[in-house]
């Protein structure tokens, strides 16, 4: 007899509503974690975002009364604000573990990694359980440049006491664009490194265009068809220098060229799950090749948008999966929002795919 119903490996929100679900019916569940409980969306990633981004956003909706009835916009303090994110998400871990604990899920620490198609190694303990579902998310892609270990990536912009002065951000995508627009707000120098001859290629160009207008009048230099080839430290900062020669140095550069999936050192190879460079490989039903195990969330192979809600819509419908459902997953339409000023969004099909079919 296993020792679980269902193992999750990882505790973001590919995971945990489906473990909340099966607790809720009975099923004994565990989840492993090696690093934060409930995931980067909750402790490091929109949750966040979406906190230090508040004020910004109403700040700029007050500009537009100015003369009209408001005379003065407030300003933001970076570092107060800072402290007002470290406030609110800081306990969201400790609740959430303690939720799950009250459910009757077992917590495991460490790193899980498949020993068979029904057992999950941490450390020197092993595991069993009839079902698996993987939900180990991405983490930020690295530059294989000499200096890459001085740069930092979202988590660390996030997590930052003071907005630099200089900073310089590699990538033109969506993490890019948001911070750029938060720093160069506080007044900070702000610059964007784009290997591509555009940004944002996912989205409508002409909105985009629009939206890089904005930020250049704010004070964002662009820096596009620019490939980094490396990062020093100088006397005062440091040096990020292109392939062409351009050299730009700030107090802080922030990497922001993409997410990769976490697929590595879970014994995936050993017992034979498909995967390419996108992630896991899985059916419509969110089975990989093995059938009892499951994958969830943004370590899935897909081209769906990988946002918070695509997971948790993964999520529940694997819970329904495991409480007797046999249908085929059915996405709903996923809605996509660029948290700069002004906001950009699509949802359905994009502009680019409407022209091309009349």
């Amino acid at each position: 007899m296993a020792d679980y119903d269902t193992i999750f490996i990882g505790s973001g929100h590919a995971t945990w509503h489906a473990a909340v679900a099966l607790a809720h019916a009975q099923h004994k569940v565990a989840i492993i974690e090696e690093d934060t409980i409930a995931g980067t969306c909750t402790n490091f990633g929109c949750d966040a975002k979406i906190l230090l981004d508040g004020p910004f956003e109403l700040t700029e909706q007050l500009k537009q009364y100015q003369g009209i009835g408001v005379n003065t916009t407030p300003t933001i303090d970076w570092s107060q604000l800072m402290a007002y994110k470290q406030q609110v998400i800081q306990p969201l871990s400790v609740q959430m573990t303690a939720v799950f604990k009250q459910l009757g899920i077992t917590i495991i620490t460490g790193h899980g990694e498949l020993t068979d198609t029904h057992t999950v190694q941490v450390a020197d303990s092993t595991y069993t359980a009839d079902t698996i579902v993987i939900g180990t998310g991405q983490r930020p892609a690295k530059l294989a440049i000499p200096g890459a270990d001085l740069m930092h990536d979202s988590r660390d912009f996030l997590d930052l006491p003071t907005m630099p002065k200089r900073l310089t951000l590699i990538g033109a995508g969506i993490i890019s664009l948001e911070f750029a627009n938060m720093a160069v707000l506080l007044g900070s120098e702000v610059h964007i490194i784009e290997f591509a001859d555009r940004a944002l290629p996912a989205f409508y160009s002409e909105h985009v265009k629009k939206m890089i207008t904005h930020l250049q009048a704010a004070g964002v230099h662009f820096h596009f068809g620019e490939a980094l080839s490396q990062v020093t430290k100088t006397a005062t900062g440091l040096m990020a220098t292109t392939a062409s020669g351009l050299k730009i140095e700030s107090d802080d550069i922030i990497a922001a060229t993409g997410r990769i999936p976490n697929i590595e050192h879970l014994g995936l190879t050993k017992v034979g799950i498909k995967t390419d460079r996108h992630g896991i490989i899985v059916n419509d039903h969110l089975r990989t090749s093995i059938p009892n195990i499951y994958a969830s969330g943004d370590v899935i192979s897909k081209t769906l948008p990988k946002l918070t809600p695509t997971a948790i819509f993964e999520s529940n419908y694997i819970a329904g999966q495991l409480l007797g459902s046999t249908a085929a997953i059915d996405y709903p339409v996923i809605p996509a929002v660029v948290f700069t000023l002004p906001r950009i969004a699509q949802v359905g099909v994009s502009v680019e795919a409407a022209q091309h079919d009349t």
